[in-house]
């Protein structure tokens, strides 16, 4: 039976348009896709989307989630379709395998916790168990589809490293520890001065008293961020080094200078494999569209627009 769209409004907070719940959303070839089957694949997207956008930018952002949600449930039939043409089968027991994977993977194998999420959603067993024999369908088309397809060779690596080398360029970098000497500027700098020749000469540690304080939280900081006092009595000191008194912001300080990354770009074999993912990322997406978009042109589908959301 039809149910009006303003009873799932009611029930998550949206503006009830009068759309009916069976509206058709989408045709693939035949096989109806309502607003219905769309609206329960995207639950919760109200709340989240209204934590972050209001009024008509909220309207807008569940209208683009609603039709991005179709759009996939869209490509689950066409795929399902297209493997039933083909006369494709799964064995019994592969399915068995995923809907055993599913339940231990989600729910640790509680089979109480499994059934209350099934009565949650207000799915039968036999309704979630077609969901996972759909996926688990779409899951080996597009393996065979798409993923056993990427191929990205050495050359495609260097290439892609050549073209991309800036992205994997290195600043300057410098890991310091520093003294800040209490007081006004005028009577902190002697003192500064005196403990620095006491560092220089091994008469005392660079560390905190009473009179500084020491800070070394360890992290590298770029040379270029650094401000322009310090950048230029860090750009004389080697490793180890303790600068001259540093006057910056009125405060007084000694810089040690503990690690020097000199700039560097980054080799291929460093970033190979990162570079590779990105490569094969790229790939799969161009091959599972042209695979979606060749579907899309060997079946018909049609699809409908609704002011669900005003």
């Amino acid at each position: 039976a039809a149910l009006i769209w303003a009873a799932v409004a009611g029930a998550q907070g949206l503006p009830a348009s009068g759309v009916l719940l069976d509206s058709y959303a989408s045709i693939v070839n035949g096989k109806v896709v309502t607003v219905g089957d769309v609206l329960a694949a995207m639950p919760a997207a109200h709340e989240r989307l209204a934590a972050q956008y209001s009024g008509r930018e909220l309207g807008e952002k569940l209208l683009e989630k609603f039709n991005d949600v179709r759009d996939a449930l869209v490509e689950s039939e066409l795929v399902l379709l297209d493997f039933e043409m083909q006369g494709g089968a799964l064995p019994d027991r592969a399915i068995e395998d995923h809907v055993n994977t599913v339940i231990h993977d989600q729910f640790q194998n509680d089979r109480t916790a499994f059934l209350k999420a099934l009565a949650d959603q207000r799915l039968t067993y036999a309704e979630w168990h077609k969901q996972m024999k759909d996926q688990l369908v779409v899951q080996i088309m597009r393996q065979r589809e798409v993923s056993s397809k990427i191929l990205v060779t050495p050359l495609d690596l260097q290439t892609a490293y050549a073209a991309r080398q800036a992205d994997y360029a290195l600043p300057e970098r410098v890991r310091l520890r520093t003294l800040a000497f209490a007081g006004a500027a005028a009577e902190a700098r002697p003192r500064a001065a005196e403990a620095r020749e006491k560092i220089r000469a091994g008469e005392r540690a660079f560390a905190a008293d009473a009179d500084a304080t020491l800070q070394d939280d360890g992290e590298f900081l770029d040379v270029a961020t650094l401000q322009e006092t310090l950048r230029a009595a860090v750009a004389a000191l080697a490793p180890g080094d303790v600068s001259e008194p540093l006057e910056i912001d009125g405060a007084i300080y000694l810089v040690q200078l503990v690690e020097r990354q000199p700039a560097r770009v980054r080799p291929l074999d460093e970033v190979a494999p990162e570079l590779e993912k990105k490569l094969r990322a790229a790939e799969f997406e161009r091959l599972n569209q042209a695979w979606i978009d060749a579907l899309r042109a060997k079946y018909h589908v049609q699809f409908f627009d609704h002011d669900l959301f005003e």
